[in-house]
């Protein structure tokens, strides 16, 4: 069983704001039908979106929140109820199709087998192919009645603006570095296994969100985190070749590496511009070894060179995300060339 199990159902604190307002509006009557929830990987988004799912369908919601008794909350949940459709890349596929969002297009058109309504989820709405988009114009310019459409994503950009602006927005942030501090040290799965020393580099490793942090102690693997800071220092100083970092990252899972490449740049961006590089106790031993290893120029000129690789790590990961079907070991090798390339000190 997942450590994710065991924690408490969402909302999860940092989720309250949002939860409070669709629960005001599903008390009201002035629930929006099509909502698009945007937020970073890891913060809890889908499990929020599954909980609420669970919400609309329930005969009788207790505190804002599904009673898990009725004949509703029996059905199967989030994951099997018959009035709720979870669409996503179908397997062996990377992109939404477009007949996937006809069946969602006649799935809420049907009636309801618990009288409650129709709910659909669309997680990863940036997979969506042109055609797929343009045919779920049709549906949010003509929704059902009882019908409500969960779309969400971590790049709000790549949607068509016709579609984000037929969706009430609302943000999912992730916790604050106290409240994710706080949530992560009260659970049990931390002193399962004795990470407590380890929960701040966790965290930090994590980009601060600890329902990853919950998942990586309950998968017993490490982060990549770690070994893509081993590289990029190897790629510097001769210790790896491009073709081993890509493989590398490869393993990791492409998505996972460019995540954790951003956040490595973002982590040397703020100790220079903080001038706390040298402090440990902020930056870690590893980061700072990092930091130590670009070449021996002047402040201004290492920004230069983060900032660019930042940006050649976020097009990539946007490439990546985004529809169509991009090689994606190209883009790691690309993306490694590009850091040893640029941070290597000129002759």
């Amino acid at each position: 069983m997942s450590l994710l199990e065991f924690a408490d159902r969402p909302p999860w604190p940092w989720q309250m704001p949002a939860w409070q307002l669709l629960s005001e509006a599903r008390r009201s009557g002035t629930l929006a039908h099509a909502w698009l929830l945007h937020g970073n990987p890891g913060a809890g988004r889908s499990e929020f979106a599954r909980e609420f799912a669970n919400c609309l369908l329930c005969e009788a919601p207790v505190d804002d929140r599904a009673c898990r008794r009725c004949r509703s909350c029996l059905a199967g949940g989030a994951e099997h109820h018959p009035d709720l459709l979870l669409v996503a890349p179908e397997e062996g596929k990377k992109d939404i199709g477009i007949a996937q969002i006809r069946d969602l297009t006649e799935f809420l058109g049907l009636g309801s087998f618990a009288g409650q309504g129709r709910v659909a989820i669309i997680d990863r709405a940036e997979r969506l192919t042109m055609a797929a988009a343009n045919a779920l114009l049709k549906t949010l310019e003509e929704p059902a009645e009882k019908a409500w459409l969960l779309l969400g994503t971590a790049h709000p950009g790549s949607l068509l603006a016709t579609i984000r602006s037929r969706c009430r927005l609302l943000p999912l942030p992730g916790p604050d570095h106290e409240t994710a501090a706080a949530w992560l040290g009260e659970h049990p799965a931390i002193e399962q296994h004795g990470a407590r020393q380890r929960l701040h580099e966790l965290l930090e490793i994590h980009g601060g969100q600890p329902l990853s942090c919950l998942a990586e102690l309950g998968s017993g693997k490490a982060s990549g985190f770690i070994e893509l800071r081993q590289l990029l220092i190897g790629l510097l100083q001769g210790g790896a070749t491009v073709r081993q970092a890509a493989e590398a990252g490869a393993k990791i899972g492409e998505a996972a590496t460019f995540a954790h490449l951003s956040r490595l740049v973002t982590i040397l961006v703020r100790g220079l511009v903080k001038g706390l590089a040298g402090d440990e106790s902020w930056h870690g031993a590893g980061n700072r070894a990092l930091a130590e290893a670009l070449p021996n120029q002047n402040a201004q000129a290492q920004l230069r060179v983060l900032l660019d690789f930042q940006q050649q790590v976020a097009t990539a990961g946007k490439l990546l995300a985004g529809p169509g079907n991009p090689n994606a070991q190209l883009l790691l090798e690309a993306t490694f060339r590009h850091w040893q390339r640029q941070a290597r000190p000129r002759d």
